[in-house]
């Protein structure tokens, strides 16, 4: 069971796995509200922090057709090399890229990652740095994250990062 939260624009709306619930939420100004889960739900619990972006209409729209498109290709090489890494270690496995040969569910969509404000559900701005934090040891930045280590070294973790971050 999830308890979503968003203070300053809704109430709380519980959610229980296999039964479909939904909320409307307005927001009278434009900007990015913190919510977070104020259900005690598991391990994880602590770090189930999101962002809801409130926008014009016209921004909204310009932003789905941009989430429709496929995954832009790398241009420099060690963008590229990060590519065939992630193609031939066990990322394709868990994650999909619209576009590519990753079509897994398990693990997030990183199709427009690089266009996103936080990484690890909200456990870390979305920054190089950040991610290649990540890509080298996941456990070190979100304890129990079911991503697991590895081992990369720090060559293979700037490559994949430096792909990710062209999935814009």
């Amino acid at each position: 069971m999830r308890e979503f939260w968003i203070p300053e624009l809704a109430r709380k709306i519980t959610t229980v796995p296999g039964h479909p619930n939904h909320i409307w939420i307005q927001a009278d100004q434009a900007g990015t509200y913190l919510g977070f889960c104020s259900e005690f739900c598991g391990t994880q619990h602590a770090w189930m922090h999101f962002l809801l972006v409130a926008e014009s209409q016209q921004e909204f729209r310009k932003w789905e057709q941009a989430q429709l498109a496929p995954a832009s290709a790398p241009s420099t090489e060690n963008a590229q090399k990060g590519r065939a890494l992630f193609q031939q270690m066990s990322c394709v496995n868990c994650h999909a890229i619209k576009g590519t040969i990753a079509s897994a569910t398990i693990g997030p969509d990183l199709t427009h990652f690089a266009s996103r404000k936080q990484l690890g559900a909200g456990i870390a701005a979305n920054t190089p740095e950040n991610l290649r934090r990540w890509l080298h040891d996941p456990q070190q930045v979100k304890i129990g994250v079911k991503m697991p280590d590895f081992k990369l070294t720090n060559e293979q973790a700037t490559q994949l990062a430096d792909y990710i971050e062209t999935l814009k």
